[in-house]
């Protein structure tokens, strides 16, 4: 199954693509954090800041990226 990872915040870009393929695909948001950002927000996250491959250009191009499966 497809998955469409939004931007987070475009909102305007979300209801765009789950209004064309919200049946086909679901469409969900990036869900990575700011760099020092925590899962609760109270203490700093000391990982390292950056672990994933650089982004496709969709996701600069477009603010979105196509994937075969939820990351």
């Amino acid at each position: 199954m497809l998955y469409i990872i939004v931007r987070r915040g475009d909102f305007g870009q979300y209801d765009r693509l789950h209004q064309a393929f919200g049946e086909r695909a679901p469409v969900v948001w990036d869900r990575r954090r700011t760099a020092g950002q925590s899962a609760n927000g109270d203490a700093p996250d000391l990982r390292p800041i950056e672990r994933r491959q650089p982004p496709p250009p969709s996701w600069a191009g477009l603010g979105f990226v196509v994937v075969d499966r939820p990351v």
